[in-house]
């Protein structure tokens, strides 16, 4: 392991061995179900109370290639950007992008499973364009030429189907605020204090379009795929902790299933809910 790298190196730990779990934990469920487990980002459950799960889906990967493609990028970009801030505010600006990214798929996306660091990648890359361009290096032909064809291939990726290219934008927005807020530097003085206000306007925002858009349509209404998910968590013997979700979950459906159904028996035929990558 290169020096200066810890966070980035743990952090592709992992995501390696969530990845891992999620394809052999012995639990006879699709892989969307697992994921969630696991802590997908997945609207419903975020709702009912489980606020962790906008950073946790960062850790949370189900194809290799999608697991490769985002630790190849992570390991790049953090050899520089973890010894340019330190381990600490680096990790800051990585998960808080991964937030940052849930925060906006909450408000615009509907009801669907999220997974991938790509939001927190994606504040990183913000973040490296934005030091180097402070720094002078878009100067230099060879540094515009690689970071605009790596900008247009991660842009060309966003119009694939299946990825969530509005976490990806909530990240990079994050990640771009966050870098003259969190790197100590006297020339980001007058810029940090313009970033600080942007920032807290973008929480307010983010905050009230939450507290808007926490709903569900009843055409995305999973209840297999939630029953499913709160067995394994009733598994682990979190059972109260089981019956408040079900209860919530029950509420904002507007239906009675799944409280009774984790009280003392009920049974309905399963579904399945959609994966997104992110």
């Amino acid at each position: 392991m290169k020096k200066g790298v810890f966070g980035t190196f743990i952090t592709i730990v992992i995501c390696c061995v969530i990845t891992l779990l999620i394809h052999v934990y012995p639990y006879s469920s699709s892989l969307s179900a697992k994921s969630i487990f696991f802590g997908a980002y997945y609207k419903p459950f975020v709702i009912a109370g489980e606020w962790w799960r906008m950073l946790s889906c960062g850790l949370v990967h189900v194809e290799a290639v999608h697991l490769l493609m985002n630790m190849m990028s992570l390991w790049m970009l953090g050899q520089t950007l973890e010894k340019v801030y330190g381990t600490v505010k680096y990790l800051i600006l990585l998960f808080v992008s991964v937030i940052g990214g849930s925060v906006f798929l909450f408000i615009s996306g509907g009801n669907t499973v999220a997974v991938g660091l790509s939001g927190g990648i994606y504040g990183l890359f913000a973040s490296y364009i934005f030091l180097v361009y402070m720094g002078g290096g878009f100067r230099d032909p060879a540094v515009r030429r690689s970071l605009l064809s790596t900008a247009l291939v991660n842009l060309a990726i966003n119009f694939l189907p299946g990825i969530a290219w509005k976490a990806h934008f909530g990240g990079a927005l994050t990640g771009f605020l966050l870098t003259p807020i969190l790197r100590d530097h006297p020339s980001f003085k007058e810029m940090r204090r313009h970033c600080m206000i942007s920032l807290a306007g973008l929480v307010l925002i983010g905050a009230g379009g939450m507290m808007k858009t926490a709903k569900i349509n009843e055409n995305e209404v999973y209840l297999g795929t939630d029953k499913a998910v709160l067995t394994m968590e009733w598994n682990l013997g979190v059972h109260t902790h089981v019956q408040h979700m079900a209860r919530n979950l029950d509420a904002l459906y507007g239906v009675t299933a799944l409280e009774p159904y984790f009280n003392g028996g009920m049974n309905y035929a399963q579904t399945d809910g959609r994966t997104q990558l992110g």
